[in-house]
């Protein structure tokens, strides 16, 4: 099998699925480059490589769900827009694969389409009969397909009353790509921080999230500002708490 060129790797090492391992196994573990896959009309196959760094052979199974944000949580869906290639393959020691990935239609909404690839260990039969728990993997690698007509990210931001102590920071993507948030700052005006948080997101196209952060003494006169590292680069913007929108109500 083909070895992976030189690029980002990303080694994924999983811990045990249960409570109680009378004689532990060694966790499951693959490389993957790369780590992200985009597709567009004009490049409508990719391939992404699989790789078993570990001493054990392994049984993988590869999933593709259409993928969006719901009430603050990620969904994802049976889809048929995009095709596998093997879906169920068995790595021995050392060996890679090359899966191939590819468009079964020209996609052609205004907005960028998302994914999730799923690479799922299954288990061998000798696992499943013992009582002990066999070790188990699940990865997933975001894959984007390019709208015909590209917009940048559009991030609005918004902060609004949860609870008497707490706030809801709320990020909304007007664009038609998405955006990828590595970190967010939010500082009062003598420089003192609200909050601070690393947590690496990515914001969907026409969809949202949301973060709980503490509220303390804010007050609708506080000119807050805002900072965000982005991959698109660094956002900063000027925020005041403001009022619950009608939807926003009712989805909580």
């Amino acid at each position: 099998m083909t070895r992976p060129r030189p690029q980002v790797i990303a080694l994924i090492l999983l811990g045990l699925w249960g409570a109680w391992l009378p004689r532990p196994s060694e966790a499951g573990q693959i490389k993957l480059s790369p780590i992200r896959i985009d597709l567009s009309a004009a490049s409508p196959v990719g391939v992404v490589t699989v790789g078993n760094p570990s001493g054990e052979p392994i049984l993988l199974h590869l999933r593709l769900k259409a993928w969006s944000h719901r009430n603050g949580t990620d969904e994802f869906q049976d889809s048929r827009d995009v095709l596998l290639n093997p879906m169920i393959f068995e790595l021995g020691p050392g060996e890679d694969q090359v899966v191939r990935i590819g468009l079964t239609h020209p996609l052609r909404g205004e907005r960028e389409s998302s994914f999730r690839l799923f690479i799922q260990e299954v288990p061998d039969r000798a696992s499943r009969k013992q009582q002990n728990i066999a070790t188990q993997l699940r990865v997933s690698l975001p894959l984007f397909v390019a709208p015909k007509d590209p917009v940048p990210p559009d991030l609005a931001w918004r902060l609004v009353p949860r609870s008497p102590t707490e706030l809801a920071l709320l990020v909304e993507n007007r664009g038609n790509l998405h955006a990828e948030v590595f970190s967010i700052a939010v500082l009062r005006p003598n420089g003192e921080p609200v909050t601070a948080i690393d947590q690496r997101v990515y914001v969907l196209p026409g969809q949202g999230r949301e973060w709980v952060v503490p509220g303390g003494t804010i007050t609708k006169e506080d000119l807050l500002t805002l900072t965000a590292n982005t991959r698109q680069g660094r956002v900063e913007t000027a925020l005041r708490l403001g009022s619950p929108s009608p939807i926003e109500e009712a989805l909580r």
